[in-house]
């Protein structure tokens, strides 16, 4: 038995590694899911590594995820492409004009605002003046993970061009990625190291659970204990020890079980059953004859033969109470 708690053991530290591979991997394809061009996104097509950066410079850098125009003016507006965010809208124009400044981020080669006036053009970025605001218009690849892995200036040229202008806050605006979101949620608001430490605790805790709830502690005998309606314990005790593979112990509690039934004690009844001309008196004879003549090591299939004859003779005993029941219902009604 000790054995069989060490293997186990073993079997759970090893899964541990493998556990946790899962939990990354689970990971990796729910980033795979998040939309390009986002800060939250690790993944190659992500802005994740532009966003930290600024962060880790002290940028007055935040992630929003509500509309352009419901920001001060006296804020930059970082947009990334996707999602259905349109740089011609009226409300757009008119927070720009207002003093508004706005990074558009885009994979177009061809700049499709339709306002504004070109003062300055550097490599694939643009800078636009209308009225009060200004538009910088630049490659979003520029400043995608897999590009800086590689290449930098265009990242560190758009930095400048953000540098240039007065701001109080520097917002990477999402709120095209990410329409259906009107607020953040608590999950949404924990970074993803925290989110993939939980994932690794869940799976562990199920690991554990799934261990632990293999066995209750150690199988103790329960000689002695009072019979259940319908034979429920007996079965759930035998559930135990055939897990644990005490077959002799699941033999006897079934033997034990079978006598309660008022048919004698172990060394006669057997001359009970030939004397009340019960069925299968030669299942009947080879379980009196196991249990009295036990084999020293018997083999696991004789254990289970004996089981279920056991069960056996026990329906049989059953179909005789009711027969008897049923018999003296209808005399007492006779009487009566």
């Amino acid at each position: 038995m000790k054995k069989k708690n060490n293997k186990d053991s073993l079997l759970f530290i090893l899964s541990i590694p493998l556990l946790l591979f899962l939990a990354f991997y689970i990971l990796t394809k729910m980033e795979n899911k998040l939309p390009p061009y986002s800060v939250i996104n690790k993944s190659k097509m992500g802005c994740s590594v532009f966003y930290e950066s600024l962060r880790k410079l002290n940028y007055p850098v935040e992630r929003a995820l509500k509309p352009v125009n419901e920001y001060q003016t006296n804020s930059v507006q970082i947009i990334p492409p996707g999602g259905k965010f349109d740089i011609n809208n009226q409300k757009i124009k008119l927070w720009v004009e207002n003093g508004g400044r706005l990074v558009y981020l885009t994979t177009e080669t061809i700049n499709k605002t339709n306002y504004g006036t070109k003062i300055k053009s550097k490599g694939n970025i643009g800078l636009y003046k209308y009225g009060k605001g200004t538009i910088i218009v630049a490659d979003a690849d520029s400043i995608a993970n897999k590009t800086l892995l590689k290449d930098t200036g265009n990242a560190y040229e758009l930095l400048k061009q953000i540098g240039s202008l007065s701001y109080e806050k520097l917002y990477f605006n999402e709120s095209c990625l990410f329409s259906s979101e009107s607020t953040q949620s608590l999950w949404d608001a924990i970074p993803i190291e925290i989110k993939y430490i939980i994932y690794q605790m869940i799976i562990v805790l199920c690991a554990f659970f799934y261990y632990k709830g293999k066995r209750f502690g150690e199988i103790i005998p329960l000689y002695d204990e009072v019979e259940r309606s319908g034979n429920e314990y007996l079965y759930s005790v035998a559930s135990l020890y055939s897990e644990a593979k005490c077959w002799d112990l699941m033999v006897i509690n079934y033997y034990k079980n079978f006598l309660k039934a008022g048919i004698g004690n172990e060394e006669n009844w057997i001359e009970y059953w030939e004397t009340e001309k019960l069925p299968s008196l030669n299942q009947a004879k080879k379980v009196y004859e196991f249990m009295k003549y036990k084999k020293i090591k018997p083999k696991e299939k004789e254990y289970i033969q004996i089981i279920t004859m056991i069960e056996y003779l026990n329906k049989i005993l059953d179909k005789r109470r009711d027969l008897h029941w049923k018999t003296l219902k209808r005399t007492l009604r006779v009487k009566l």
